[in-house]
């Protein structure tokens, strides 16, 4: 078996429909029984017969017996990738994995990059990707963005991102970047996207990349919504970053999408931008809350107006786009201060939202409300404190916990666990713990352990527990009980008690 020529017959073999599945099948024993010779696995990784039994991933050419002989000749392809070995330091690599990354089969090419990935990955969790010998192997991947067919565009900008540093500003791969800049708008996104993760790093390597950036920019002066709505969701992560939001002010990209929303009526195709904006907006929020909040006004009116609206398409990314507002401390106090009276509209709308629009709005907005809750720092300033507590007596319309209640007792998991959460969320607060005490029959509910079906269920209300268990608000007996709950477990099974009664007897 270990003859040369042995290897030449299964190859041969395979270049025939009706031998091929015999000899993948012993090249999979071989191959599985010991490392096999440079030499072996070399030619295999170079073979077209191997490559021209792997089905394409669009199911093209898959006959009957077809998936078996593409599954074995997969595990043949793995298990010479597996044998190399793959190491992205080998000035030899570009030359052995040719053939497979410039395959028409995506199938073939995608088993060769997530090969190529897995090392990088396993040089980055060491502390450091390796110096590159050369940029051969970064330009037969980069060529991966160009085809339609591709499965494993992600995988080439991870890759991308880990050895960037090493490559970037190389000839070659300056003019593969090019290049695909010159290609369809699916191409180009992915151009788009490929730049931000670079970018994201440091200042250095955005500047670099920056005639992506510029180019990604001018697609928000085209008339395809579409593509500029995807360019806004890939722009957004580098706006988190301190140098990106540094280049997207030189760039004035604040005042082109506030533009937007100011002329919509002149440009009502823009509309369909709004969430794509929100989302743009809120992300930065979540980070630089006084940019947007005080900076950019005419988008903050917007927001408020998807939020009253009831669309129920637009307000998951208006309700998203608010936590990220009020995420913050200080994102919480420019609301109050510059639109204390759009907050309280909005509280009273949650408060109808949450008893009449479906399930996921609801769930939506509880989550969202969570968020905003979320104690940050710990303990919360008195300031902030008051702010909550006036929010959340609008939306709850007094000082109880009625319409939380509603929804945990309600049949649906989803719904019965976010309110739950929002609820452990807001018995952080001392007005939170009173609120709950003033609910007739909550406590009770929330002690009794007959009812709890999910796990994440009965861990919220122990967790519950374990605040009231140190609260002040409550009397000794109480306290005792809380403490028994919580001393207990939130997983404890409350036996059934069968009491037995013997008949009396006739006198």
């Amino acid at each position: 078996m270990e003859e040369e020529s042995w290897w030449d017959e299964q190859l041969g073999a395979l270049k025939s429909p009706i031998r091929r599945l015999a000899a993948l099948n012993s090249l999979n024993t071989a191959f599985t029984e010991e490392m096999r010779p440079l030499g072996i696995v070399r030619t295999f990784l170079n073979a077209p017969e191997l490559f021209d039994c792997i089905s394409r991933s669009d199911g093209e050419d898959c006959g009957p017996g077809q998936e078996k002989v593409s599954e074995m000749a997969e595990k043949v392809l793995n298990h010479c990738l597996n044998q190399l070995p793959v190491d992205i330091t080998d000035e030899q690599l570009p030359n052995h994995l040719r053939a497979g990354l410039t395959n028409e089969n995506p199938v073939v090419r995608s088993r060769v990059i997530r090969a190529i990935l897995l090392d990088v990955n396993r040089q980055f969790h060491t502390g450091r990707v390796r110096e590159l010998p050369g940029n051969e192997l970064v330009c037969l991947v980069l060529d991966e963005l160009k085809r339609h067919d591709t499965v494993e565009s992600a995988a080439v900008i991870q890759i991308m991102s880990a050895v960037h540093h090493q490559c970037v500003n190389d000839e070659a791969v300056q003019a593969k970047l090019v290049e695909l800049l010159q290609q369809d708008d699916v191409v180009r996104c992915r151009a788009y996207e490929l730049g931000v993760n670079m970018a994201k790093s440091n200042a250095s390597t955005l500047k670099s990349v920056e005639f992506i950036l510029d180019t990604a920019l001018s697609e928000l002066d085209h008339d395809d919504v579409l593509l500029q709505a995807s360019v806004m969701e890939i722009l957004t992560p580098l706006a988190e970053q301190n140098h990106g939001l540094f280049y997207m002010e030189r760039r004035k990209v604040f005042d082109v999408f506030n533009n937007r929303v100011l002329q919509i009526e002149q440009n009502p195709m823009d509309a369909l931008l709004i969430p794509s904006i929100m989302k743009f907006f809120g992300k930065i929020a979540a980070v630089q809350p006084q940019k947007i909040i005080v900076g950019c006004s005419h988008m903050i009116c917007c927001l408020f107006q998807q939020l009253h609206s009831e669309n129920e398409v637009n307000l998951p990314t208006a309700m998203d786009t608010l936590t990220n507002l009020a995420a913050t401390s200080q994102g919480k106090q420019l609301l109050n201060k510059h639109y204390q009276e759009y907050m309280e509209i909005t509280m009273k709308k949650y408060a109808s939202y949450i008893k009449n629009l479906s399930a996921p709005i609801k769930e939506r907005l509880l989550n969202s409300l969570y968020v905003i809750y979320a104690v940050e720092p710990n303990p919360p300033s008195q300031e902030i404190t008051t702010i909550l507590k006036n929010w959340y007596e609008i939306f709850a319309g007094g000082q109880n916990i009625q319409i939380i209640m509603d929804l945990i007792t309600t049949p649906f998991p989803d719904l019965q666990t976010a309110a739950l959460a929002l609820l452990k969320s807001i018995c952080q607060y001392r007005f939170g713990i009173v609120a709950l005490k003033n609910t007739g029959g909550a406590i009770e509910f929330l002690l009794s352990r007959r009812r709890d079906f999910e796990k994440e269920v009965k861990y919220l209300k122990w967790g519950i527990m374990e605040m009231l268990a140190v609260s002040t608000e409550f009397s000794p007996t109480e306290t005792i009980r809380f403490t028994a709950y919580v001393n207990e477990g939130p997983y404890y099974i409350q036996p059934d008690l069968d009491i037995a009664t013997e008949p009396q007897g006739r006198a």
